[in-house]
């Protein structure tokens, strides 16, 4: 099986990538971003994962097997992305689809049953992602509030110099990003496997058991004592009032349909 796992940045698909990448039965990239390039030739393809890898070079591992490696990241990530084009034609040499990744994925990862990637932009990309039954989809979603909260840190930080920060630098634009989010993950709901943040946290081995029978492999995998509920209602600190009015402004029906008010 092949799996995707999106949802809107901030909402805890890193958390969600990881358990599911330290389970013994997955292998779960991080934002390797080899879905965004299906249907394209390999030639074409061993192109986008270059271009992928000038983009991120360093700043974060696609494999967490190096994550803890900073000052090899670079090319610790360019030496994975090679073994995987690598990968790639030794399997097939068509056109990507989900079942030639899926090949390549399981022959760098061969104990695994369930393999994939993670990142959160998939999530707008759901539209064309539900039409491959080849592929699997789990989305996280979480409170628009702390979404918002924990963007707007970042996008003043450690994104503050990103070319794209300026469309999503406030907390207008991040709500209303969000709600289009929640519209295309509950457009899509009867093809996707819905995740709550909120729920993983408080309720974490039942969550993870609906996930696990959704996958087929064992619940018993996921390293639960890694989650932790603290970062609920952050947004109560990292919110000035006027952002917060913002927020509930453009998000508030949508936080109220999905039982957050």
């Amino acid at each position: 099986m092949i799996l995707m796992i999106g949802g809107h940045p901030r909402s805890g698909t890193t958390l969600l990538q990881t358990l599911c990448d330290l389970h013994p039965e997955m292998a779960m990239t991080n934002e390797f971003g080899c879905f965004s390039f299906l249907g394209q030739s390999y030639g074409v393809y061993a192109r986008s994962i270059y271009d992928r890898w000038q983009r991120v070079q360093g700043k974060w591992a696609f494999d967490i097997s190096y994550a803890d490696q900073d000052e090899k990241l670079k090319f610790n990530n360019l030496r994975f992305a090679l073994r995987h084009l690598w990968r790639f034609r030794q399997q097939y040499r068509g056109e990507v689809t989900a079942v030639s990744l899926e090949a390549a994925y399981r022959a760098m990862f061969p104990g695994a049953r369930v393999v994939g990637d993670k990142w959160p932009h998939y999530l707008f990309r759901m539209n064309e992602y539900v039409q491959n039954e080849d592929l699997n989809r789990l989305v996280i979603y979480r409170d628009c509030r702390d979404v918002t909260s924990s963007f707007l840190v970042q996008a003043r930080s450690n994104w503050k110099d990103a070319d794209w920060v300026h469309k999503v630098n406030n907390a207008e634009k991040i709500a209303a990003r969000w709600v289009r989010g929640i519209e295309i993950m509950e457009k899509h709901a009867d093809k996707l496997i819905i995740l709550q943040y909120e729920a993983l946290m408080h309720e974490p081995e039942r969550e993870l058991k609906r996930v696990s029978e959704a996958i087929g492999v064992d619940p018993a995998g996921f390293p639960t004592d890694m989650i932790n509920p603290s970062s609920i209602g952050k947004y109560q600190k990292g919110l000035t009032p006027s952002e917060l009015e913002t927020v509930m402004e453009i998000a508030g029906p949508t936080m109220e349909r999905l039982g957050y008010l």
